[in-house]
């Protein structure tokens, strides 16, 4: 018997139509995993549920007759409903059914989904298991296995990477027609849109903090490219499998330390991690060395997390550019102390971040450095114990003060970035009546004409 909540059992209850528990959470109980979230399946369309008091539907989507239902009184208490149905895929693997009809059965319900594990339905007002497929025996395994890998597969590409995701986040192994199914049918993934492929890449790199699964992570990075689905996922970083690297300071190609360094990555950072390198390859085929691959690699990185690729929100974008772009500052440990300040004032929000990934690539390179210690974190807490500005509005002047002194255009932000790093350096500066007196000094108050020559 597999223990369920009260309110789910009271929730049975009251429908004469018996719902069953299926998916993840009959799998993580069976498999000694820590529970997952809560999907419930049965006859009924959800608009012929009971709903017990407190009960709503938060959203419902008809085409598929999916509904999510929340409790007004307990924000910890979601499910999702979804009736017993039968799916029509076009040829190619692509994600959305091209038919969906609501006149199944259980045994027919269980033939769309994916693998046995997630095949399992559990009677909650009978309190008994229905297993069409033998998913227990697998789940005592420690296995995943499709019924019928070429249907599963065929029916959607996606699956290939939630194959790969959902091994890696229980630890289980992969039964082996299930694997080479899954290896020839790389290129389904071809017709999945980047947004699909994206959220489960976002959850494999964060694989081992699903149910606690130590280097899941890792584990599902490696999945990834020993079922040939990189070049469909990330081309870009498939291009680093085999890229030799000086061995002097690098043990691995450049793909494996990739891998290793999301390996030693907190959360936060796996995605910048991932794409840390991934202008390595460019590097090589424009001067035949790795010299500014950090360069190239920003760029890359904002064309793969932009409008064009995984499509990731503006700021998530953005900083995983930043991160790319700056890890391998100070590198050597020799660069100025002003230098320093000023990079860190002007980047003070990624510190601890950059800081992270420098140590994270360190770790990663499986050879002794004698590389100096990473010292951002330093140069950070010299500029808050001076009392510094950290960011522009911490500065005692702003654009309006400029422009009552008669700067224009692009010269007021000019002129701000100008004072901002003479008060990163003399934080003493960093007065309004001593900034107006600098900026009053400033003749060239108009914006700078532009040279047309130079155009």
């Amino acid at each position: 018997m597999i223990h369920v909540p009260e309110w789910l059992e009271k929730f049975a209850e009251a429908n004469e139509t018996p719902l069953y528990l299926v998916g993840g959470y009959v799998r993580n109980v069976l498999g000694g995993l820590p529970p997952s979230d809560i999907d419930i399946a049965g006859k009924a369309m959800p608009e012929k549920l009971v709903l017990p008091r407190g009960f709503f539907f938060a959203t419902t989507y008809k085409r598929m007759g999916t509904a999510l239902i929340k409790h007004r009184f307990r924000p910890e208490i979601e499910i999702e409903y979804t009736p017993f149905r039968t799916e029509e895929y076009a040829a190619g693997g692509g994600h959305t059914p091209v038919s969906v009809k609501f006149d199944a059965e259980l045994e027919e319900d269980a033939l769309r989904r994916d693998f046995t594990v997630n095949s399992i339905y559990y009677d909650i007002r009978n309190k008994r298991i229905i297993d069409p497929f033998g998913g227990a025996e697998d789940i005592s395994k420690r296995l995943i296995r499709a019924h019928d890998p070429e249907r599963v597969f065929l029916s959607d590409g996606l699956r290939l990477m939630r194959l790969v995701r959902i091994a890696a986040e229980t630890g289980f192994g992969i039964e082996r027609v299930t694997a080479d199914t899954a290896k020839s049918r790389a290129a389904f993934l071809s017709d999945i849109t980047p947004n699909r492929k994206r959220d489960e890449l976002l959850k494999i790199l964060n694989a081992d903090m699903a149910y606690g699964v130590d280097d899941a992570h890792y584990r599902g990075l490696k999945l990834l490219r020993d079922f040939g689905f990189l070049p469909y996922v990330l081309p870009e970083l498939a291009e680093l499998d085999g890229l030799s690297q000086p061995g002097a300071y690098h043990k691995y190609d450049a793909l494996e330390h990739t891998f290793r360094v999301v390996r030693e990555s907190p959360p936060e950072i796996r995605l910048a991690a991932l794409l840390h390198d991934i202008g390595k390859a460019e590097a090589v085929r424009r001067s035949g060395r790795m010299h500014k691959h950090e360069i190239y690699g920003a760029e890359i990185a904002r064309r793969i997390t932009g409008e064009d690729g995984l499509r990731l929100p503006n700021r998530t974008a953005s900083k995983t550019e930043r991160l790319v772009r700056w890890h391998m500052y100070d590198g050597d440990g020799k660069t100025g102390s002003g230098k320093m300040l000023l990079f860190v004032a002007h980047n003070s929000d990624i510190i601890d971040e950059l800081t992270a990934l420098m140590e994270a690539d360190r770790a990663g390179k499986g050879v002794q450095s004698d590389s100096p210690p990473v010292r951002l974190k330093k140069f950070y807490d010299k500029l808050v114990e001076s009392g510094a500005p950290l960011n522009m509005n911490k500065l005692k002047i702003n654009g309006a003060d400029l422009l009552a002194l008669g700067y224009e255009g692009t010269r007021i932000n000019e002129k701000l970035s100008e004072l901002f790093d003479m008060c990163v350096l003399s934080p003493e500066l960093n007065r309004h009546k001593k900034l107006m007196k600098l900026a009053e000094k400033d003749e060239n108050k108009k914006p700078r004409a532009v040279n047309t020559a130079d155009m």
